[in-house]
């Protein structure tokens, strides 16, 4: 019989579910902005990828115009939340 769990991504001490729109550090729940959440989820989703800056800005805000900022923001957010960089874990590139 096959599984019927919603998939989950794990790195790190992280554990992402899409499903429930939780991202979990060693078991907890860490806060994460809906569009903060979309962002990491778009990442996990291209592991090892370059994600092209429109590529964000279409599937973040499909009808609507936003300004660069606005990606620039909700990644720096994203960051604080993975405590990227901290102990040499860096789990976000920008090129």
């Amino acid at each position: 019989m096959a599984s019927s769990l919603p998939p989950s991504y794990e790195f790190g001490d992280f554990v992402l579910r899409p499903a429930e729109k939780r991202l979990l550090r060693a078991g907890e729940p860490v806060p994460l902005a809906p569009k903060v959440f979309d962002t990491l989820l778009l990442l996990v989703e291209s592991p090892g990828s370059l994600v092209e800056k429109d590529v964000f800005l279409k599937r973040l805000w499909p009808d609507s115009f936003v300004e660069e900022v606005a990606l620039a923001h909700g990644i720096s957010q994203l960051r604080k939340a993975l405590r990227d960089g901290v102990d040499g874990r860096k789990f976000i590139e920008t090129v």
